[in-house]
Formats: structure tokens, sequence, C-alpha cells
């Protein structure tokens, strides 16, 4: 896909998530043409078709320096951001293709695949794969989120530039961006993916 990487996020301590996620990854993504870029610590890529992104271990607080020093290494416009502990549960090219399809047009900030359901505010403003897709309200909660997320690249760094934790990012990252309005879709694809040290 044209201008796409996936960037997986992850820390060395959360090695015990990346078999399950690698394996799903594999089963369910891996023939679809697209970079992925490891943005890990010091530990090696669990895959070596993966281009690793190292960075030195940081404390949760610094969280978003060290996603940030590593997302302005990706030559890509657009990223997927995709966390370490959300293996898929299925198949989803058919959507994601049309999605991002969607993006592009949209000339989106970001677009939300979310697999449950969410406590933010929106507007439905289309159909994707005969399943609605919305645009976030101006003033809506979770306008930041690290869920699955295909991001512009440029508006991503925006987000990063706080020295924050990934949930005082979502947090904080909201508010500040209430004004301008930002064109931030989500799509509801229910129980694509689960979150591992949620549950």
């Amino acid at each position: 896909m044209k201008n796409l990487a996936i960037a997986y996020v992850t820390c060395d301590k959360y090695e015990h998530v990346w078999e399950e996620w690698h394996d799903a990854f594999i089963e369910h993504w891996r023939d679809w043409d697209i970079p992925v870029y490891w943005c890990g610590e010091s530990k090696l890529a669990i895959d070596d078709d993966f281009k690793q992104i190292f960075h030195k271990p940081v404390e949760v607080k610094h969280w978003t320096t060290k996603l940030r020093t590593q997302i302005e290494q990706i030559p890509e416009e657009n990223i997927f951001i995709w966390l370490d502990d959300m293996p898929q549960q299925f198949n989803i090219s058919k959507e994601f293709n049309a999605l991002y399809d969607f993006f592009l047009k949209n000339d989106a900030d970001a677009l939300r695949i979310m697999g449950r359901a969410s406590r933010a505010w929106y507007d439905e403003v289309g159909q994707i794969v005969d399943k609605p897709i919305h645009r976030l309200a101006k003033r809506s909660p979770y306008l930041v989120s690290y869920s699955p997320n295909i991001y512009k690249k440029k508006f991503l760094l925006e987000i990063l530039q706080y020295d924050e934790s990934p949930w005082a990012s979502e947090l904080n990252g909201s508010l500040r961006f209430w004004r301008p309005r930002r064109k931030i879709y989500t799509y509801h694809i229910d129980g694509w993916y689960i979150n591992r040290v949620i549950q």
C-alpha cells in the first residue's frame, strides 16, 4: 500500500506477548505488502523481515519521547500504530483496504479501527463494507488513542511532542486537540483484536 507502514510498538518487558502477536500476524496479515517497523528497545525483533528501530529502555512516563524518536525514522507518510499486546483474531483485509482508501481520499488525520465499543462521541459520515464509519466529535473524549490507528505521520508527531506515558498522552492529548477540529474517524470491527494485558 502506498506510503503506509506498520509500527509495532513494544518494550523489552512485554516480550511474553510477542510470540502470540507474531503468530496471529503471520496467519492473518503476512501477505500484505506493508513494511513493518519493530519499535522496541534493546531486544531483537522476533522476525528478521521486520525493520528494527532500537531505543534504550525508558520509564513509562517517557513512552511518547521514545516512540517519537522511532516514528521520526520511518520514511512513510502514514503509520498504522499497533501495540504489542493486541493480537489479531481474524483477517480484516477487505475492510482495511477500503478504510485506507477512505483515509487517503478524505485527507484524514487518524482512523481508528476499533475492536470493541468506544466511549468516544461521533457522527456517522458514511458506510464502508456495509458498516458505518464515524467522525469523532470536536470535544470527544479519546480523540487521541493508541489502539490500532492509521495516523498521518505529521499528526502523530504532533501528538508525541509531549513527554508522557501512553495513558496521559491519550487523556491530555485529547484536550489539546479540541481546537482546531481534526479529521479523526473511527470504524468498528467487533473482536478483530484482543487486549492481552487488560485481560
